[in-house]
């Protein structure tokens, strides 16, 4: 799966564009911005996530229309969001709009998932089930922050690339029943089909030297979102997002892909429908 950044979609390329459509170089934007050069490199390179006043001071030295101006601050805010707590009662919806407007300024993603299955990747019913299961949900808020997460399955739609890695293990965590459960194994792997989706699963037994807790998803290299119980951390520091990478790729030289993942998920799916279907 080729590893490459459209220039359209990533903050990084939308902040180099806006340069060459002004006509100035990186030493000229440094200049007129108070900003160094360097900085403004590692911007355009996608090795660091400017802060907001950046991007505001950026945009008026380049022209940016007003349009732009706020997208790009939009997106520098959510990617610079820093450690939150979970508070699902109030924020299941913004945060699953929040996480929509990184992956669209992204090109690139990548998401490993110890157990449970990550969001793009769910059917409605597991979507929901997962949401409706949140002893800090109310009714309306559950219903928001589904609709909102399967709203940004679209991505899988575009031309956008994405790599999931997850643990033979985790397929076994029902949040269905068997046939619930077997449909969602079965759209697994449909999804292992499409031309920008690579799946990997690491098969049950497979000894693994390492000991990964929490999920994470990786945004062009440039951001990581950490998850755990009470916390999401949105990490921009190039050498923790470097640690995650380097932990991806490594994980997934322990796992299948391809046929092979799919048979795994058919397998899966066959015990599921054996538990729905008693004696059959």
């Amino acid at each position: 799966m080729p590893d490459s950044r459209s220039d359209r979609d990533s903050l990084s390329g939308a902040l180099r564009e806006l340069r060459d459509v002004a006509g100035l170089r990186q030493v000229d934007a440094a200049t007129q911005a108070g900003i160094s050069q360097s900085l403004i490199a590692k911007f355009e390179n996608a090795r660091q996530v400017p802060r907001v006043e950046h991007v505001e001071k950026l945009c008026a030295v380049y022209g940016a229309p007003a349009a732009a101006r706020r997208r790009l601050t939009a997106i520098a805010t959510d990617m610079r969001a820093g450690n939150q707590r979970v508070v699902l009662r109030r924020d299941a919806e913004p945060a699953q709009k929040r996480i929509g407007r990184i992956q669209e300024a992204s090109t690139l993603q990548r998401t490993f998932s110890p157990s449970g299955l990550p969001g793009l990747l769910q059917t409605a019913d597991y979507c929901r089930a997962l949401f409706d299961g949140g002893t800090d949900l109310d009714p309306d808020a559950a219903e928001a922050g589904a609709a909102a997460r399967l709203e940004n399955q679209d991505a899988l739609a575009t031309e956008r690339q994405f790599s999931f890695l997850l643990p033979e293990g985790s397929l076994g965590w029902a949040l269905l029943a068997g046939d619930g459960m077997a449909e969602q194994m079965e759209h697994l792997a449909a999804i292992t089909t499409r031309p920008n989706v690579r799946l990997g699963i690491v098969p049950w037994g497979q000894p693994v030297p390492e000991l990964p807790l929490n999920s994470w998803t990786e945004f062009d290299d440039q951001l990581v979102i950490v998850g755990t119980t009470t916390r999401v951390a949105y990490l921009t520091v190039q050498g923790d997002v470097d640690a995650y990478r380097q932990l991806f790729d490594h994980l997934s030289s322990f796992a299948v892909f391809d046929e092979a993942a799919r048979a795994i998920l058919r397998d899966s799916a066959q015990r599921y429908r054996s538990l729905a279907r008693p004696g059959s």
